[in-house]
């Protein structure tokens, strides 16, 4: 299974009778992994290994894997 998410961000600002506009577009793959995640006692989540990541419903203790792909801003700071 697979998830598109899309953004569509459109400003528009007026000046003096101009109008200017700003359109931006974001596109994120959402991809279930092959395998499953489980919290474990000392609350940490196991499971998942390389790009993929644990995802879960609630208060639920297992979830399934799933990794990003696409055009998306990084968490990390840029230096």
């Amino acid at each position: 299974k697979v998830l598109h998410l899309f953004s569509l961000h459109s400003a528009s600002a007026a000046s003096k009778g101009q109008r200017a506009s700003q359109v931006s577009e974001t596109s994120i793959t959402a991809e279930f992994c092959d395998t499953s995640c489980a919290q474990g006692t000392d609350k940490t989540w196991r499971g998942c290994s390389g790009d993929c990541f644990c995802v879960h419903v609630g208060n639920d203790t297992k979830g399934r894997c799933m990794k990003w792909d696409g055009d998306y801003p990084s968490a990390e700071k840029e230096e």
